[in-house]
């Protein structure tokens, strides 16, 4: 199944009408981007035709020696930042090749900038800075328990449904944290209401793609329970139903 990363309306700078709509989806492991003609109306993600896959290395960056690797498991208080997912590729950009010099600096490029800039602050801390932990290799972690974190997830849920009464609505991966020890911890409760009362009226709903469809519009535990088992999917490999 197809996720939306982000779309881009492209306005005709002659007419001042809206041109077309630049997709950009994620499916599996790959990220890919797409054309959509204003004329045409909406867009259906899963409808759209097969397209190249954007190359890893636009958005990932080289990995510098200098740089520090990150723990295997951040610190339950830090935040991970991610390059954005953009539309950057020339038409001719070649694909099989891990650099062009005539291609603009990529989301990578500049983010290998700015983690150079805090490995300079690390060596200087100051309580008014920000703690820089270190940068995190685009690979798969085997040290993460699956079995672990979706338990953990699965008896937090249960002490808000059944213990407080309130449901979080809004479960996804970047809403649990990790602590040290590899224990997931909830967070981010901006759509959490108690159980029942209708959503939309004092609260926000959840993630796209990570709720279900239709869209709730009570608040129940099963919300909860679909984002955790998109979780499980997505912590096997990456794909969804």
């Amino acid at each position: 199944m197809r996720e939306l990363v982000k779309s881009y309306d492209v306005w005709n700078p002659i007419s001042e009408k809206l041109d077309h709509i630049i997709i950009v989806w994620k499916e599996g492991d790959n990220y890919y981007q797409s054309e959509h003609s204003a004329t045409n109306g909406s867009f259906d993600i899963d409808s759209l035709p097969v397209a190249t896959p954007i190359p890893m290395h636009i958005f990932k960056g080289c990995w510098d020696p200098s740089l520090t690797e990150s723990p295997p498991l951040a610190p339950v208080d830090s935040f991970l930042k991610r390059p954005r997912i953009i539309v950057l590729m020339p038409d001719d950009y070649d694909t099989d090749k891990s650099h062009k010099h005539d291609l603009t600096r990529t989301p990578g490029d500049f983010l290998v900038q700015e983690a150079k800039v805090y490995e300079i602050l690390k060596q200087h801390p100051h309580p008014n800075i920000g703690v820089y932990y270190g940068c995190v290799l685009w690979t798969k972690d085997p040290t993460l328990n699956h079995t672990t974190i979706l338990e953990g997830i699965s008896k937090g849920l249960q002490f808000l449904h059944e213990a407080l009464g309130l449901v979080h609505n809004d479960i996804n991966p970047s809403n649990v944290m990790l602590d040290d020890a590899g224990n997931p911890v909830i967070i981010d409760f901006d759509s959490c209401i108690p159980i029942g009362e209708e959503i939309g009226l004092s609260s926000k709903c959840g993630t796209f793609t990570w709720t279900p469809e239709p869209e709730p519009t009570k608040s129940l535990p099963e919300n909860d329970m679909y984002g955790l088992a998109q979780i499980g999917e997505f912590l096997e490999g990456g794909k969804r139903s």
